[in-house]
């Protein structure tokens, strides 16, 4: 048997292997989440611009924003919010996670997402806590809607 053919008998099966081990790492995703505590710097409402030129001269979000700084830059995150105007508070919960023990050593830089109104009534003060995905408080403080200028 020449070596190609040998070399053949041995990758097609190897390939074919691997394709089903990604099929079940993909369903195991969920199930095997690391999850890592990002650093929770602020919670502010941006206000908006009024007269928006074009192409914006500034940053014209309108709303809550949550500046946060992952563990690793490459950890995947998710933001969930719930928002009681009874009781003027907001909950965000923020989880960073990876299905892998290994990381990039890139310094990872913060962030800031915009999370819009949260069903919060405009010029209010809400008590804002962010929280993790096992519900330790990550951040807390006021934050007042502003009306749109």
């Amino acid at each position: 048997m020449n070596r190609l053919a040998l070399l053949a008998l041995f990758v097609l099966p190897i390939g074919c292997a691997v394709s089903a081990a990604d099929q079940t790492a993909d369903e195991a995703d969920e199930l095997s989440r690391i999850y890592s505590e990002p650093k929770v710097s602020d919670v502010h409402f941006n206000g908006g611009c009024g007269i928006v030129t074009n192409p914006p001269q500034q940053d014209c979000s309108y709303g809550f924003a949550l500046d946060f700084t992952k563990s690793y830059i490459d950890l995947k995150s998710s933001v969930s919010t719930s928002t009681n105007n009874g009781t003027k508070t907001v909950t965000i919960t923020l989880k960073t996670w990876s299905t892998s023990n290994v990381h990039s050593h890139v310094v990872p830089q913060e962030q800031t997402d915009d999370l819009g109104m949260l069903n919060a009534k405009v010029g209010e003060t809400y008590t804002v806590k962010v929280v993790d995905q096992a519900n330790k408080t990550l951040w807390s403080g006021k934050v007042a809607t502003l009306f749109h200028m």
